[in-house]
C-alpha cells in the first residue's frame, strides 16, 4: 500500500485533465486510490497522519529550486481542495475529519498555498454554463 505523500506527488497529472469533461472520470480515480488510504485510518491518530503528510510533502518541497518549489506547492494545495477533499467528503467522516486537519496544519505551515476543502457537487457546478451569472437551462459545458 502507498502513503498519501506517495498519492498526492503522483496525481499531478489529474490537474492538467481538470475540465467539465474530464474530471468527473479523473475524481473517481482519485477516490478509488484514496479508498484504502481513507479505510485505514484510525480516528484517534488524524493528526499526527495529517501532520506526517504535511512534513512529507513539505520535506519535498524544501529541496527543489524556489521557483519549482511553488509551483509544487500550487499542484499540492489543489489537489487537496479538488481532489482529496471531495473524495474524503464522500467516503466517511473520519476521512472528512482528515481531510479537515489536514487544511489546518497545511494552512498554518503553507499560508500563501492556503486552501478549503472542497466539495464534489459544488465544484461540477462551476462547470455548468452560464451568461451573466445567469445559468443557461439545458445547456452544460461538460
Amino acid at each position: 500500500m502507498y502513503s498519501f505523500a506517495e498519492l498526492i506527488t503522483s496525481s499531478g497529472d489529474y490537474l492538467r485533465r481538470f475540465n467539465g469533461s474530464e474530471y468527473p472520470v479523473c475524481f473517481q480515480e482519485f477516490e478509488a486510490r484514496c479508498e484504502p488510504l481513507f479505510s485505514a485510518l484510525d480516528p484517534g491518530a488524524l493528526a499526527r497522519v495529517a501532520e506526517e503528510l504535511v512534513a512529507a510533502l513539505t520535506a519535498q518541497l524544501d529541496v527543489l529550486p524556489k521557483r519549482e518549489r511553488k509551483l509544487a506547492a500550487e499542484r499540492d494545495q489543489r489537489l487537496f481542495a479538488l481532489f482529496l477533499s471531495p473524495a474524503a467528503a464522500r467516503h466517511s467522516e473520519t476521512a472528512m475529519a482528515f481531510a479537515e486537519e489536514l487544511q489546518k496544519q497545511w494552512n498554518r505551515n503553507h499560508p500563501k498555498n492556503s486552501f478549503l476543502c472542497g466539495d464534489y457537487e459544488k465544484i461540477m457546478e462551476g462547470f455548468d454554463a452560464s451568461f451573466l451569472g445567469i445559468p443557461l437551462k439545458g445547456f452544460r459545458t461538460r
